[in-house]
C-alpha cells in the first residue's frame, strides 16, 4: 500500500501545536466538502489515529507531535496512487498554514 509521509515545523509549544491538530482532519472536510466522508480521528495524548473515505476508498494514517515538529504519515489504496501528490501536497499546505507563526501587530 503507498505511503504519504508530512513533516512540518510548529513553532509553538507541543500542547498548543497538539489542540491545532485536533482541527485539521475538520478543516480538510470543511474545504473539500462531498469529497471527504465518514471522518473518524482518535487522539491519545500526542498521537492521533485517523481515516476518511474519499472517492470510495479510504485512507487511514496518524499524526504525532514532538517539541518541534507535527508529523503525518498515512496509507493510500492503490485506488488513490494516481492521486498521491495531490494528498500530500494537500495536507502539507493545510498543515503548514495552521502551524504557521501568528503575525504581530
Amino acid at each position: 500500500m503507498p505511503q504519504f509521509n508530512i513533516s512540518v515545523p510548529h513553532y509553538t509549544t507541543k500542547e498548543e501545536a497538539t489542540e491545532k491538530v485536533k482541527f485539521l482532519l475538520e478543516r480538510l472536510g470543511d474545504t473539500y466538502g462531498n469529497l471527504i466522508k465518514d471522518l473518524k480521528q482518535d487522539f491519545q495524548g500526542d498521537k492521533l489515529d485517523f481515516s476518511f473515505r474519499t472517492m470510495g476508498a479510504t485512507v487511514t494514517g496518524e499524526g504525532t507531535v514532538d517539541d518541534e515538529h507535527v508529523h503525518v504519515k498515512g496509507n493510500l489504496p492503490m485506488t488513490l496512487m494516481m492521486f498521491k501528490g495531490k494528498i500530500e501536497s494537500d495536507l502539507k499546505n493545510s498543515l503548514q498554514k495552521l502551524m504557521a507563526p501568528k503575525k504581530k501587530s
